[in-house]
């Protein structure tokens, strides 16, 4: 016979204090940035973060605004180099952290919020919201809603 026995260890379970926390862990999660960040990834990223969610402008259009003396592609390659994602990737994160944010405080209906980002297609936003935050906008509404705090 034999003596041997099996060992359960139970795993390891975090609770989030509020869905900004959950927002930031899944976007730091999704965007490693690298300790060499090039000053002009640096503004770019900075230029991203402080413009509204709806707004689509080129990268372009953005390096003529923030002054960047660079062509697209080298603005593109510094970029991931520099943060580990694209800046498509990064905006597009940047637009559904803003609305993860929107679905936890308002109660706007998801139709409209998917517009005020730019998607206008309900299901091509939903499909986003789920790839990244893997819950749908309905649902992490009502995980994370207002008066809940349940990870």
């Amino acid at each position: 016979m034999d003596t041997r026995s099996i060992t359960y260890k139970r795993p390891l379970v975090r609770l989030l204090d509020n869905s900004d926390a959950f927002v930031r862990r899944v976007i730091r999660e999704e965007c490693n940035a690298s300790t060499n960040v090039d000053w002009r990834a640096e503004k770019l990223k900075d230029f991203i973060d402080s413009h509204s969610a709806g707004d689509r402008l080129s990268i372009e259009e953005v390096c003529k605004e923030i002054g960047l003396p660079t062509s697209v592609r080298q603005t593109r390659r510094l970029f991931k180099t520099s943060t580990g994602t694209s800046v498509r990737k990064y905006a597009k994160n940047k637009r559904l952290a803003f609305a993860a944010r929107q679905l936890q405080a308002t109660g706007a209906p998801i139709k409209v919020i998917a517009l005020e980002i730019g998607y206008r297609r309900t299901a091509e936003f939903t499909r986003s919201f789920k790839e990244l935050f893997r819950l749908s906008p309905t649902e992490f509404r009502t995980v994370w809603g207002k008066n809940k705090r349940v990870a």
